[in-house]
């Protein structure tokens, strides 16, 4: 039974870092969208393109909210520890 749970384990594992993988990859994407309309609407500040949507970009990255993706992987596994205190 141990052998199997970690198998799911590792499964799930697997499965909710694809899940983290496709967040961030979207969220970086729809952020340089933004960003882009940003600088097209005038807001550049004096730096060419590619520079602000990498300054924007590198302020993504220490964002709250890329922070916040962690939570793919922490309530899943969270939840499944609860569940298994509350079960015994």
């Amino acid at each position: 039974m141990p052998v199997r749970a970690f198998i799911l384990s590792v499964v799930l594992f697997v499965v909710l870092y694809g899940l983290y993988l496709a967040a961030d990859i979207w969220l970086r994407r729809d952020t340089a969208r933004r960003l882009s309309q940003r600088h097209d609407a005038g807001e550049g500040g004096g730096l060419n393109r590619e520079d602000f949507i990498d300054k924007g970009l590198a302020e993504y990255e220490r964002s709250t909210e890329k922070k916040l993706l962690l939570g793919i992987f922490v309530i899943p596994f969270a939840v499944i520890g609860l569940l298994a205190l509350l079960a015994k």
